[in-house]
């Protein structure tokens, strides 16, 4: 009877083993991509401010134009879980060394770091000219190592990263 037991034990052990595919349960929390523009005219002037007409982003059929980021309703980025905030185009401050404001970036996102992507952003400065960024993100892997394909072309030449500094750009003379 002890034997019994102990086979029919064995035997539950073993029916009930199912297959693991990971030896950890992992969750990937993909980062939102952020994108930052920063642009300065011949003399190393920042270019970028709260109002900008004319400069307008096109990113999947839909065009921006420049929001100020000063106003705390724009958004910050989000991260831990949460899903990408998406705010659009903001001028957002950069502080001095005595907190005030020496210039704005611009920023685009955020954009879902999660989804696979080909897609086209294309500037359009107030003086008419045009500069394309194209965002790849693809492949994600989740396990062993959590990894994706992820890059960006500016005007068609590889980027390390999604920070865009233009140089010699220009506003319209009124």
């Amino acid at each position: 009877m002890k034997k019994l037991f102990y086979v029919m034990l064995a035997l539950v052990g073993l029916v009930s083993c199912e297959e693991i595919s990971a030896p950890w349960d992992i969750i990937v929390d993909w980062a939102p991509v952020e994108l930052t523009i920063e642009a300065y005219d011949a003399e190393g002037n920042s270019i970028i401010s709260p109002e900008m007409p004319g400069m307008t982003l096109t990113f999947k059929g839909e065009t921006y134009t420049v929001k100020d980021g000063t106003n705390p309703s724009v958004g910050e980025m989000q991260t831990k879980a949460l899903p990408a905030f998406f705010y659009g185009l903001v001028a957002r401050p950069v502080q001095g060394d005595q907190g005030e404001i020496v210039g704005y970036i611009l920023h685009f996102g955020e954009i879902d770091g999660a989804a696979d992507m080909d897609e086209d952003l294309v500037l359009n400065w107030p003086d008419g000219s045009t500069d394309t960024i194209h965002y790849h993100c693809g492949n994600h892997r989740e396990w062993p190592s959590p990894k994706c394909d992820r890059s960006w072309k500016l005007n068609g030449k590889l980027q390390d990263r999604s920070d865009f500094v233009f140089n010699n750009k220009s506003l319209p003379v009124e």
